[in-house]
């Protein structure tokens, strides 16, 4: 193995380098000038060098499709669907909203707010572009996100989705800011969260092909004590080039039921639906960390 690594990518010198404000800022300058076919060509070049240079990320990513049944042989192939979509995410920090909004497909259910409602998505496709699409559909959207590395990173993200329209609730160290998240659902408004590869709190271990991950309960928590549902969502990225934004049917913390057991089936058919996208298309399954 050659030194190195076996090191965790958030320990790499071209992590810590690229993911920084300065570096996305740097990027999105990039992408203004040589416009949407130029970032992906410069995305691909870069994926082609990582993946040449990180074999140890590499066979990690190999280990990650595996729990999604997925065979050997296609790790690098993550890699470049990501470096295009991170392309078009800088592309994007200095195009129009509506131009941006012209490249969504909306498919599933259409999200009906009689109460806040609980968007639960994974590490998959393009998932900050759902914020822009339901915000375009004129639905108040909240991301509720863990603290960036750094503060001067946690701002650029969060006036990059202000931008868009949506907030940004960062759970941060905060012992209160969870509470946040309450109040916004409670105000009618879509709270956002990732749930695959929770950092912390409750979790649910789901059955993949391959093995199992745990699934954040943090969605079936809020909607228990908020009784607003969860909707699970995806956006995945298309041959085309444009963003399919794809909702399923709403679940709900069922009060009726005793707590745990509610919680538990709850977060299990949200996993279930998720699940059912990211074998979809196996090489948007963005993780660069191990799952089991």
């Amino acid at each position: 193995m050659r030194r190195g690594s076996s090191k965790p990518h958030t320990e790499r010198l071209t992590y810590r380098l690229g993911y920084t404000s300065a570096a996305f800022s740097f990027l999105s300058r990039v992408a203004a000038v040589v416009g949407r076919r130029g970032s992906w060509m410069i995305g691909m070049l870069t994926a082609k060098a990582y993946c040449a240079t990180q074999p140890g990320v590499l066979r990690l990513v190999t280990r990650n499709l595996a729990l999604l049944g997925h065979p050997a042989g296609d790790a690098a192939r993550v890699f470049e669907n990501y470096a295009t979509t991170l392309a078009d995410y800088f592309w994007l920090a200095g195009r129009p909203t509506d131009e941006a909004f012209a490249l969504a497909d909306i498919e599933g259910k259409p999200i009906e707010l009689k109460t806040g409602a609980i968007l639960a998505a994974g590490h998959f496709g393009f998932f900050e572009f759902g914020a822009l699409a339901l915000t375009q559909l004129g639905l108040p959207v909240s991301i509720v996100t863990d603290a960036e590395p750094t503060s001067e990173l946690t701002r650029w993200r969060a006036d990059y989705r202000r931008r868009w329209g949506a907030e940004t609730i960062d759970l941060g160290n905060d012992a209160f800011s969870s509470l946040r998240a309450v109040e916004a659902l409670k105000s009618g408004r879509v709270t956002a969260m990732l749930v695959d590869r929770p950092p912390g709190g409750r979790t649910l271990d789901v059955a993949l092909p391959g093995g199992t991950i745990p699934f954040s309960m943090a969605p079936a928590i809020l909607s228990w004590m908020t009784g607003c549902p969860v909707v699970p969502v995806s956006v995945r990225r298309t041959p085309a080039g444009r963003y399919a934004l794809h909702t399923t049917e709403p679940v709900t913390a069922d009060r009726s039921r005793p707590r745990v057991e509610a919680l538990e089936e709850c977060t299990r058919q949200v996993a279930d639906a998720l699940v059912r996208d990211f074998l979809r298309d196996p090489l948007q399954w963005y993780h660069f960390v191990p799952l089991s």
